[in-house]
């Protein structure tokens, strides 16, 4: 008798504790209904950008943002063989950004589907992004954030099979190696 009556507390005792983390809960909730806090509010390193008094700069995204909007059309860009390509490649991508180095033509042509982002890492001035576009691996680009650029990509690279055209069984790299 005396063990029952030592697992009906601790089951009571449990079962108080859950419903005292529900209360708990709930009142907090009331507490601090949504839509109360101000969602516009700066950061620190967003209000110093905006206060610089050299040239003005971009509106500091989030990095997830970055991925989801940016990240999507900076590897449309990337992969296009429109005319304004480098138009849309200096609006995106830092001068010296790695995969910039690949011609054109070296690049496949990429399904036709609407292209979407997502984050893998970021912090405040950085970000790592993945870009479906239809192929069976996402494209993997790479943000930093400079006051005075905005979010600029420092690097794309595609999937190892769809994003680039083959040339023999070789790499590229190698057809450079037998020229010389």
């Amino acid at each position: 008798m005396d063990e029952r009556r030592r697992n009906i507390l601790i089951i009571a005792a449990a079962v108080a504790a859950v419903v005292l983390m529900v209360v708990a809960n709930i009142a907090f909730i009331l507490m601090h209904p949504a839509g109360t806090e101000n969602r516009n509010k700066l950061a620190a390193s967003d209000v110093k950008a905006e206060t610089s008094t050299s040239t003005p700069a971009a509106r500091h995204q989030k990095p997830l943002e970055v991925c989801e909007k940016l990240a999507p059309k900076a590897a449309a860009a990337y992969a296009s063989k429109a005319a304004d390509r480098d138009r849309l490649i200096k609006r995106y991508f830092a001068s010296d950004a790695q995969g910039l180095n690949i011609p054109i033509d070296r690049i496949a042509d990429q399904p036709d589907v609407q292209a979407s982002g997502g984050m893998n890492a970021g912090t405040s001035t950085t970000a790592t992004c993945s870009v479906w576009t239809g192929l069976e691996s996402p494209w993997t680009l790479t943000w930093r954030w400079a006051a005075d650029k905005g979010w600029k990509c420092t690097g794309i690279s595609g999937p190892l099979e769809g994003a680039y055209t083959v040339l023999g069984d070789k790499a590229p790299e190698e057809d450079k190696d037998d020229e010389k």
